[in-house]
């Protein structure tokens, strides 16, 4: 007779084979992990601060983002008069990463400043992650333009 199917120990063969595979590979993702959450982080707060400068400029208005260093926290604000109001709640950097440098200059040092004539306050914010890795942010002040050197 002519019977199709997987014999118990033909499915034994492929389950054993697959449990070998993934032995070999997570000891290569808890390497690759640290750099891929500060990729993710640099990404997320350059996306923040430029969406501060896009709703600086069509809002007419100021906008910024506040750096928590302590609390590894950041918050998009605006501001009309007095004092910065939140616009949303805090962001928080993923596990194991951190700031290493938030430098905007001015009055507030630790505020991205973006006016609503597309200037900012200029400075940067340098992240790194528990490898020793680091990315840098640089905000210029003459144009508002966000970027990380390198890439």
């Amino acid at each position: 007779m002519n019977k199709r199917g997987v014999t118990l120990v033909e499915l034994i063969v492929v389950v054993v084979i697959i449990a070998i595979a993934a032995a070999l590979t997570i000891p290569g993702i808890g390497r690759w992990l640290p750099g891929y959450r500060l990729r993710g982080a640099t990404r997320d707060v350059v996306s923040i601060m430029r969406t501060a400068q896009a709703k600086a400029v069509s809002g007419n208005m100021e906008y910024r983002v506040n750096f928590d260093v302590a609390q590894g926290s950041y918050i998009l604000q605006y501001r009309t008069t007095g004092d910065p109001v939140n616009l949303e709640p805090s962001y928080f950097l993923p596990k194991g990463v951190h700031f290493k440098d938030v430098n905007f200059g001015g009055d507030d040092p630790n505020a991205a400043i973006f006016s609503a004539n597309s200037t900012s306050s200029g400075g940067n914010v340098t992240l790194w992650n528990t490898k020793g890795t680091e990315k840098r942010i640089s905000l210029s002040s003459t144009t508002g333009r966000v970027q990380v050197p390198g890439n």
